[in-house]
């Protein structure tokens, strides 16, 4: 995605006085930056934005940056925006990087707006492909050996070194064929005992932003 592109969307979304999240990705550290520098060339009091943090990392660069640190705790987010693999016509989608799927399904249930930012060949009619789920530490194996039943199911590495969340769990990555009910899905896998969250997000996205050869902009409301 282009700068401007991002500008233009800081500009259209967000609001002097809101809360605002970016899920914990690459692409969403770097729009925090310039998040922060929209609001100083728009001449906004930055103590007037407050941001809600997903990982240390997002929590280090907008306070770097002047921005008010607020807690999911305390306040509701205005607007959430979450740079995402896979998106379809409904409005779910799957987001494969993250640093705690537990806050980032917390930040979208939250949310006023919730932006879902993809490139073009992200936005497709079903979704399909790897589906991460953050598992507990503790009987990982037989976590990975139920989730298996729903295709094939391997735990992310790092390197040599299991991943493990910011909040202390580990990943398991399901490569599914093609999702034939997300509700199901996410139901099925919820039961499992050490499931505690998905990166697959059911009915939560508002708004759909596609990049690439061009941008494009949809919306809950052109559907109805």
């Amino acid at each position: 995605m282009h700068e401007k592109h991002i500008e233009d969307l800081i500009v259209r979304y967000i609001k002097d006085g809101d809360v605002v999240s970016i899920g914990s990705s690459e692409l969403g550290e770097k729009f925090i930056k310039k998040l922060a520098l929209a609001l100083e060339e728009e001449h906004m009091p930055i103590d007037k934005i407050s941001f809600v943090p997903t990982s240390i990392q997002n929590a280090a660069i907008a306070s770097s940056l002047g921005l008010l640190i607020a807690d999911i705790n305390d306040v509701e987010v205005d607007v959430a925006i979450e740079f995402v693999n896979q998106i379809d016509d409904n409005f779910n989608f799957v987001k494969r990087e993250s640093s705690s799927f537990v806050r980032d399904k917390m930040i979208a249930q939250s949310a006023g707006i919730l932006i879902g930012v993809t490139e073009e060949n992200g936005f497709v009619k079903k979704l399909k492909g790897k589906i991460p789920f953050e598992v507990a530490t503790f009987g990982w194996k037989r976590t990975l050996n139920q989730l298996d039943s729903l295709g094939t199911a391997r735990r992310r590495m790092n390197g040599k070194i299991p991943f493990k969340t910011e909040t202390g769990h580990y990943v398991i990555e399901v490569d599914i064929d093609k999702i034939f009910s997300y509700e199901d899905l996410e139901f099925e896998a919820k039961n499992i005992p050490g499931v505690l969250e998905t990166g697959l997000f059911v009915g939560f996205a508002d708004k759909i932003i596609t990049h690439g050869k061009k941008i494009q902009l949809l919306s809950r409301t052109e559907f109805k």
